[in-house]
């Protein structure tokens, strides 16, 4: 009964923050925007915020008829299978691929800016997260973000690399939400929270959403194509992060085994080097 507390706490932090972003945004001419993925977790937090700044957004969701690419001014392209343990993988590469090449074309033949959602999947197990380290999938999800990747590149397509994301309209997710969700969410009704052993081993570069808000914004003024990383460029533990919601919330923390089919995937450590996107969203 207690659940949509999370979604108040974290909702008013991120307000606070999209408020100051907007007084930078507001210079920036009234467009129509094409969103795919609006009723997904970034989209529910990115198109209220584009509503309020004055654009004319239109939502998309797979499953739906294309609407007239050459209306719009700008394309924000979020809609994907996003979870890392979907193993469907015709599905996912229809879906995160075929339909993501076929809608860059189409972009870029009305010339329209267009932005994507990636994931630092890729990066996989490795320890460097500069855009041009080594990459390794290790899920289809991830193999299917790295692949239009490649398909964009060298063409006209802003791209974002999301490191762990967080905040407002997680409830959807699932297993599939964040940590910070999560935690709560089982602080709130059961005051345990339950996290892997050894989870002070395994760290993020934990991200809240207005920050990967502020991303899309910002380049939407930039004439500039490429990927980028999107994060804060610090990493925390889950278990740092337990800690502190088990500290606001008066809850334990308890520890439960590591799951068998996670122990090849699972990233150890991600932490965003955000030099390539501090110079191009500066202009240096």
């Amino acid at each position: 009964m207690r659940a949509p507390l999370i979604v108040s706490s974290l909702t008013k932090v991120t307000e606070k923050c999209i408020q100051s972003m907007q007084a930078n945004f507001l210079g920036l001419s009234k467009v129509n925007i094409l969103v795919t993925g609006h009723r997904g977790f970034i989209g529910q937090n990115l198109v209220p915020y584009l509503e309020r700044a004055g654009h004319n957004v239109t939502g998309f969701e797979w499953g739906d008829i294309l609407p007239d690419i050459n209306q719009y001014n700008q394309v924000i392209h979020l809609g994907a299978i996003s979870s890392t343990t979907e193993r469907n993988v015709e599905k996912i590469i229809a879906q995160n691929y075929r339909f993501s090449c076929n809608l860059l074309d189409l972009c870029i033949s009305y010339k329209i800016p267009f932005q994507y959602s990636s994931s630092a999947s890729v990066y996989g197990l490795n320890q460097q997260f500069a855009e041009t380290s080594p990459v390794d999938p290790r899920t289809p999800y991830a193999w299917s973000k790295y692949m239009f990747e490649l398909y964009a590149e060298g063409k006209e397509a802003q791209g974002f690399r999301y490191f762990n994301v967080y905040g407002p309209h997680e409830d959807h997710k699932g297993t599939q939400a964040s940590p910070y969700h999560q935690f709560t969410e089982q602080a709130l009704n059961n005051r345990v929270i339950n996290v892997f052993e050894n989870s002070e081993n395994f760290l993020r570069d934990f991200v809240p959403v207005n920050t990967v808000i502020d991303a899309h914004v910002r380049f939407m003024e930039l004439n500039v194509s490429g990927i980028w990383n999107v994060g804060t460029g610090k990493a925390k533990s889950f278990l740092d992060v337990a800690g502190e919601i088990a500290e606001k919330y008066n809850a334990r923390i308890d520890y439960i085994p590591f799951p068998e089919h996670l122990k090849h995937s699972y990233q150890r450590y991600t932490c965003a080097d955000m030099t390539n996107f501090n110079k191009a969203s500066s202009g240096v």
